[in-house]
Parts: C-alpha cells; structure tokens; sequence
C-alpha cells in the first residue's frame, strides 16, 4: 500500500514548515501501522500544487515566501529520505484548475527541485497534473530525459482518458483511478500502467475517489467479461509496481 500525506491544515497544524513535519510524521506512524498489520507499505510526502494557492491566500505570504516555504518541505523530505524512513515523494507538480501564472511558477520550481532529489536518491515520484493529454506527457518526458531519471518511478498520477492514452504511447508510467469507466477505457491500453484507489479516507467525502477493495472487484469485472487477462493485470497490479516502488510479491 502506497500512502501519500496531505497538507497540515487537513490534521489541525499550522501552514509552516513545523506542520509539515508533523504531517510528515503522522504518515510514517501509519506506515508503521499498516506494516505491522502484515502490509507492505511505501510513504510518501510532498507540497501539493493546492498548497501554493491555499498560502497565496494567507496574509503576508507573497510568492517569495510561498516559494521559500516549499523548497524548505522539499528539503526536510531529502533529509527522511536520506535516512530511510520516507519512501519517495509526493505529491508535488502542477494545478489541475486555474490558478494565476505566478502560482503556477511557484508550483513548477518546486516540483523541479523534487525530481532533483529524486535523482539523487533514485526515489519515485507522485506527480499531480493537469489532464493537458499528449502535452503533458511531452513535458515529463523531456523533464526525465533531461534530469536523467528512471522513467518508470516517475508517476503520472490520476490520469485518464487521452491523457493515460498519451502517457502510455509516450512510454511513461502513470496510474489511473481504479473505477470502472476509466478502467474500461484503459484496459484497451499497453499494460505499462497501474491502478491506484486515490482514497482520502476523509469521513465528509466517503469513498472518494475509490475504496481500495472496491478498486479490485472492479478490475476482476474487467476479467469476468473477457475486456482483460489474467497475465494483464498481473502486469499492473504486480509486475509494474515491483519495479516502480522496489518491493518483492508476496
């Protein structure tokens, strides 16, 4: 199980670096947790893309400040990294609603120093993205060949529609939410995917974006009405995330 942290406002902590640390915290105790329920478990952590217009809303945080800030979370993510406890980082990368030039610049160098570290430390990477189709996977592609990065730990997350189609025929890897319109459609794609639950676990938002288990019985209906394999999900649900997050199949 890959467990992603949310933003500190989302656990009662403040919008600094101390909160951020705290949240950082909360995953890696859940992380313990799930292991020690007999899961493998990844955690990850980043500055979300909704951050950045979340503190441009605050008083006395100019994009100076908001940049400032989110280099520093990247920072303390490189320091857990290097000692083992984080897996990997995430999310971190782009809005996929509109938001003002600058926050976007914001977003994108932050992201940026992330890959950087990634590399350093050949860690994957949960990129949250507009749904821009081919152009979006243009602009990771270049962004791996550039910084020299193993393209399959740099996930495209939540992608549907063209923009999974592009990132397959681009040779990314990327997820798609594991319910059953968007698997149907993908299901017609090289398996070079995986399928992820996106789940909040946030009781005002119940089941959202898909329960982990529900996620499964829908893939098995893919199975049952003959649209898949048993060797093709193998390969998502196996295969790709061994060589993505570095774990052995039980």
């Amino acid at each position: 199980m890959s467990i992603v942290g949310l933003s500190p406002w989302h656990y009662s902590f403040e919008p600094k670096l101390e909160g951020y640390e705290e949240s950082l915290k909360l995953v890696l105790n859940e992380k313990k947790v799930i292991e020690e329920n007999g899961l493998k478990a990844k955690a990850f952590f980043g500055f979300h893309p909704a951050d950045v217009d979340k503190l441009m809303g605050l008083e006395g945080m100019t994009p100076e400040k908001v940049l400032e800030l989110g280099l520093k979370v990247i920072d303390m993510i490189e320091k857990y990294i290097k000692a083992g406890l984080l897996d990997g980082i995430g999310e971190v990368g782009r809005q996929h609603y509109k938001t003002t030039p600058v926050n976007m610049v914001i977003s994108e160098l932050i992201m940026e120093r992330a890959l950087e570290v990634a590399k350093d430390y050949d860690v994957p990477v949960h990129l949250h993205l507009e749904q821009g189709g081919r152009v979006t996977a243009i602009d990771v592609k270049k962004r791996i060949e550039r910084l020299g990065l193993d393209w399959r730990k740099i996930i495209v997350h939540h992608a549907r529609g063209k923009s999974l189609e592009a990132a397959v025929e681009e040779g990314l890897r990327a997820t798609v939410p594991g319910v059953t319109g968007s698997l149907e459609r993908a299901a017609k794609l090289k398996p070079t995917y995986m399928v992820e639950s996106d789940h909040i676990d946030d009781p005002k938002r119940p089941g959202t974006v898909v329960y982990p288990w529900e996620m499964v019985k829908n893939q098995l209906s893919l199975l049952e009405r003959g649209l898949v394999d048993e060797e093709y999900l193998a390969k998502l649900n196996i295969d790709n995330v061994v060589e993505t997050f570095g774990v052995e199949p039980p």
